[in-house]
């Protein structure tokens, strides 16, 4: 299977608690990730409720794709 590298830059407060919440989880944070756009595409949207406030919000945060 073809693989795709995503680069993320994201501030090192939300980095460090997701890395820690996924450890807790026994998952890395790639694991994590790839869990997420699985259930992504399995949904056909998001995996779970929000509104275009939460969107907003997460634009705000500053998490980008390179």
């Amino acid at each position: 299977m073809n693989q795709t590298t995503i680069v993320l830059s994201i501030p090192d407060d939300i980095y460090e608690q997701a890395k820690q919440i996924c450890e807790r989880n026994g998952l890395t944070l790639e694991e994590a990730c790839v869990r997420f756009l699985d259930a992504t595409v399995a949904c056909g949207d998001l995996p779970f409720p929000y509104t275009q406030q939460d969107i907003e919000e997460a634009k705000k945060l500053g998490v980008t794709m390179l």
